[in-house]
């Protein structure tokens, strides 16, 4: 299987290189495998993403282990009205072994902790429907990433939006060797400067979980709904949202559930924009969002916020672009008082937040942070953060994970404090080289110094490190 579609993607990615323009009509090669007769038209597309990853987390001992995740989607338009839409994936887990720590550990115990884990999973399967062009309707199997509904073509835009704003509260871990999808209704509307959007449904397993991946996670709904005023609607080169979600997990404990469950209503606003100023750009981010509902037979009220800085220069060697922020999520001070005052995070994609070594969740946490991102060619990239890790409250937990992803974990593991709030400073190094229009190679370091928080551990620190090639056609 490996092989097959190690030999299919270096085919395709020769085949696209040396095509030509195509007819409207007809099959074509470029810029995706697709044929298209009349009012109908049909696109096949590929993917595969092998990563070796290695691990000393808090533990003296050390591991390396492999995943690879195979998929094909295929969809069919009419009129560009009706689309429907089907993918599979494929995923298996290498050399797992019963020393492993960090991610790697995680991967483990969801998998009955077994050294290899492979399965084919439905990833999407979904029908599409769009009246006109500015209404889309869609049901079935999908991904949800709450503040990526606009999309910008401008490089530091797109980044900015992919990788500093969307998936904080609702994401699909694409980090991870499985993902996780929503079997959900979801429709959008464009009108003028302005954009809607709502989605309801339920999660899928999957993220960390191999041999039970993309199943429906039948107890848990959620739900919600964004307006985003697009840049220079209202203001200057400057986005603007408002985004509410309710969330309900009435899982039994057995299945990873609270006692008394929870339903969590989490309502914020956020701020984009990108100015030119003098010789580069300064863009600016700022997001904030309260929650309130119940969470464990308790009151939940809780809050977050988020500031982000940059400044570029595109024209000088590499487009140094430097940026410095802070995310701020509550802790609880006092867990008797009857009110539950941490932030819950939802279902978000935290490995781009909150450190690569992937220790933290948006909960309890001061994160300020320092990023530079450098440009040296149009086909080579770095990116490099040092990040200060508090807790809010030494009397609440550090709290880590992504959000629910199987039937047996709550999906934010809970570590005590000893009393303590520092956490930690991080060292994150990741560069990448576009090989090919459809090839990415990209290698990643991670060092958490750890603070007094791990004074308990066999080791305060985290290594992590990966190398990874991503084929996407």
């Amino acid at each position: 299987m490996t092989s097959r579609s190690i030999l299919t993607g270096v085919w395709i990615a020769l085949l696209a290189s040396g095509a030509h323009a195509q007819p409207s009509d007809g099959f074509r090669a470029t810029p995706s495998l697709g044929w298209k007769s009349g009012d109908h038209r049909v696109d096949l597309g590929l993917y595969l993403r092998t990563r070796a990853e290695y691990w000393d987390a808090f533990s003296d001992d050390e591991d390396v282990f492999g995943g690879l995740k195979t998929r094909a989607k295929l969809s069919y338009g009419f009129r560009e009205q009706v689309i429907a839409t089907v993918e599979g994936q494929f995923v298996q887990l290498f050399d797992m072994d019963s020393t492993a720590s960090g991610a790697e550990q995680v991967y483990r115990n969801a998998n009955d902790m077994r050294t290899d884990a492979g399965q084919l999973q439905l990833r999407q399967a979904n029908l599409e429907w769009k009246p006109i062009p500015s209404l889309f309707l869609r049901a079935g199997r999908q991904d949800v990433k709450l503040g990526a509904e606009v999309a910008y073509t401008e490089p530091d835009w797109k980044y900015l939006k992919n990788s500093r704003l969307a998936e904080r509260l609702i994401g699909t871990v694409g980090w991870s060797h499985v993902e996780r999808a929503t079997d959900a209704v979801q429709a959008g509307y464009d009108f003028g400067g302005h954009r809607v959007d709502a989605f309801a449904g339920r999660p899928t397993t999957g993220v960390f979980e191999v041999d039970e991946g993309m199943r429906p996670l039948h107890d848990i709904v959620y739900g919600g709904s964004a307006w985003t005023v697009k840049r220079g609607t209202w203001l200057p080169d400057t986005e603007l949202q408002l985004f509410g979600v309710v969330y309900d997990d009435d899982r039994n404990p057995r299945h990873g559930g609270l006692a008394h469950g929870l339903t969590v209503y989490t309502t914020g606003a956020s701020w984009l924009g990108v100015y030119e100023l003098g010789p580069g750009r300064l863009d600016a981010l700022l997001w904030v969002a309260g929650q309130f509902g119940e969470f464990n037979g308790d009151d939940q009220r809780a809050a977050a916020g988020i500031a982000e800085f940059g400044y570029q220069l595109p024209d000088v060697f590499a487009k140094p672009w430097l940026r410095v922020g802070v995310n701020v999520a509550s802790g609880d001070g006092d867990p008797t008082d009857g009110d539950h005052e941490t932030f819950f995070n939802l279902l978000p994609t935290n490995h781009l937040y909150y450190g690569f070594a992937d220790q933290l969740a948006f909960a309890n946490l001061i994160n300020p942070f320092v990023q530079l991102r450098l440009t040296p060619h149009p086909k080579v990239w770095a990116n490099l953060f040092v990040h200060w890790f508090e807790l809010v409250s030494n009397d609440d937990f550090r709290y880590s994970g992504t959000g629910a992803f199987d039937r047996q974990s709550f999906g934010f593991p809970t570590q005590n404090t000893a009393g303590q709030s520092d956490v930690g400073l991080e060292y994150d190094a990741v560069v990448g080289v576009n090989v090919h229009r459809t090839t990415t190679v990209e290698f990643g370091f991670s060092f958490l110094d750890g603070g007094d928080v791990f004074r308990t551990r066999p080791s305060r620190d985290a290594y992590f490190a990966y190398a990874s090639v991503e084929f996407r056609y």
